[in-house]
């Protein structure tokens, strides 16, 4: 049972860090809001956070919640630390 738990986790860990790379990180290690916002519309972005139980109809307050020192980008631990927190049943008006 705790395998099953384990891999599980492991499964959606390696979601979240494709996403991340999907939005543009690759190349520099972090994303800023204009590549988030370029790419947030794209149907398999869309789906990707879908798929993690995500979802983002305001792109500004999600990114601003993702960037928590507020340094205008957001590198992969802020990335995957915020999608944690708002994955599941919580919603973009429950984390404001």
């Amino acid at each position: 049972m705790m395998h099953a738990i384990l891999a599980n986790k492991e499964a959606h860990l390696q979601k979240v860090k494709d996403l991340f790379n999907r939005l543009g990180a690759e190349k520099s290690g972090e994303i800023t809001y204009l590549m988030f916002e370029e790419k947030i519309n794209a149907p398999e972005v869309r789906e990707y956070f879908s798929s993690l139980g995500l979802d983002v109809w305001d792109a500004w307050s999600f990114f601003k919640m993702l960037d928590l020192d507020e340094s205008g980008a957001v590198d992969m631990e802020e990335f995957l630390m915020g999608c944690l927190r708002v994955r599941g049943s919580a919603k973009a008006i429950d984390i404001s």
